[in-house]
């Protein structure tokens, strides 16, 4: 196990930590590939219903580390951005995971931390954090950001961010939507925990078709988007059997994921 990653299992969710507080954990190779690689062991655990991500000390995610690329451009080589890489981003591996996701904003999420935390379906934050996209003023694209965020608020507002990269306000990202909650930064992990119990109570394939279905239909033409039929098949399951056998009986179900 890489040390730039903690990882725990509470209960149903599967809490991954960045661990690089001295650098405001910024990405960097070793971080991006253990986060990618974590991802996906989650997604194909049964016992893990939902992925939570949250950084360590007092940042979620800087972005990327731009000492790398300082490196590469010092050494005379070139940085290849992430159209023209033979890996798979990280934010890829996030939005194409089947699981459930929640970003968990403990401190400032910049650049790519921040398109990071887009990656997410859910995000809940610390009354302390804030948010940027401030690649604009370092020669950068936030390609990511640039495809998400007109599409999930305002275009005239998304472009104002990315183009001034100005600080963004957790108070501002909850009056867009972007944020599910925000709590006092003391609470924020026990707050977090107890909104993913509410999630985890659900039955394991249904948050798996619910998700594929919201991911795989945007951008779809409405009468094409609910003529998918994408993941698990909820209707000819044994936990759609017992999810109404719990209901007549005034009962918690007991899913097997079956």
């Amino acid at each position: 196990m890489s040390d730039v990653l903690k990882i725990e299992t509470r209960g149903r969710i599967r809490l991954l930590t960045l661990n690089r507080p001295d650098a405001r954990n910024a990405l960097n190779t070793e971080l991006g590939d253990a986060v990618m690689n974590a991802v996906m062991d989650a997604d194909h655990d049964p016992e893990v219903y939902v992925i939570a991500i949250t950084g360590a000390g007092s940042a979620f995610c800087s972005g990327a580390d731009l000492r790398g690329a300082r490196d590469l451009a010092d050494a005379g080589k070139a940085f290849y951005g992430p159209l023209h890489s033979v890996r798979r981003s990280i934010l890829e591996v996030m939005i194409d995971t089947r699981k459930p996701t929640i970003a968990i904003v403990n401190g400032p999420a910049m650049a790519g931390g921040f398109e990071l935390a887009l990656s997410c379906d859910m995000m809940i934050a610390a009354d302390t954090a804030f948010f940027a996209v401030p690649e604009a003023k370092r020669g950068r694209g936030a390609h990511f950001a640039s495809v998400v965020l007109p599409q999930v608020i305002p275009p005239p507002i998304a472009m104002e961010w990315l183009y001034t990269g100005r600080r963004i306000a957790v108070t501002e990202m909850e009056r867009w939507g972007l944020v599910n909650r925000i709590v006092p930064a003391a609470s924020l992990m026990d707050e977090a925990m107890k909104f993913l119990e509410d999630v985890v109570s659900s039955a394991p394939l249904s948050l798996q078709r619910l998700k594929l279905t919201y991911r795989k239909t945007q951008g779809m033409p409405f009468h094409t988007g609910i003529r998918l039929d994408t993941g698990p098949d909820v209707y000819a399951s044994e936990d759609q059997k017992e999810g109404a056998r719990a209901f007549i009986e005034k009962r918690p179900a007991k899913w097997q994921g079956r």
